[in-house]
């Protein structure tokens, strides 16, 4: 019987976010990896592939003065939604946070740094809360369940898992499915997710 969770801390506590993180988000490896630093969307990082909105929970994990001899703050406001400029979208390496040399040799200097692993768990944890929380709430508390809504909010962002799910009555298994149904890279999600969450 898969172990089921009562609240976002008791998920929190267990190890079902790095599993989920590393065997579904990862692909043990063959999609993202800790240490990965891309130009895409004006700068990508880490195992969660922290880009745009999802950088500010990082930053809220880090010392950004150590790596950035900036505040929390500041970056949060000036180096997260902001690393691609309105109306971007791509991996060109000419702009965003990614071509600037200070905030690319930070971002190194944080990836290469001991406590890299732990910070990025913690602010996967910290980004993907309301959406822990409001799945808990619809019912779905099975590690497959979970794995399932973080699956895809990791991809379509919390609001897009939202209505995908709202459009499937929250129905988990019907939500893998649509999700599934829309291109190659969510198949492959899906696959990934069966294989670490098997259907009972």
């Amino acid at each position: 019987m898969p172990s089921t969770y009562a609240s976002y801390d008791e998920v929190v506590a267990s190890n079902l976010l790095q599993k989920i993180l590393w065997r579904v988000i990862a692909r043990e490896g063959k999609s993202k990896n800790y240490k990965d630093l891309l130009p895409l969307d004006g700068g990508t990082v880490g195992i969660a592939h922290f880009a745009v909105g999802g950088l500010a929970s990082l930053y809220q994990e880090m010392d950004t003065q150590v790596f950035f001899s900036r505040s929390r703050q500041d970056m949060i406001e000036h180096f997260s939604a902001a690393c691609r400029p309105e109306g971007r979208r791509g991996d060109d390496d000419g702009w965003g946070c990614h071509s600037q040399a200070w905030w690319n040799e930070g971002m190194q200097a944080f990836l290469a740094s001991a406590d890299a692993q732990a910070v990025q768990h913690r602010a996967w944890a910290r980004l993907m809360r309301s959406t822990i929380v409001a799945v808990l709430d619809k019912g779905w508390n099975s590690e497959r369940e979970l794995a399932i809504a973080l699956g895809i909010a990791n991809s379509l962002g919390g609001g897009g898992f939202s209505r995908l799910a709202q459009e499937c009555d929250w129905d988990a298994e019907a939500t893998l499915a649509r999700y599934a149904s829309e291109s190659a890279h969510h198949l492959r999600r899906r696959d990934a997710l069966d294989a670490a969450f098997p259907r009972a």
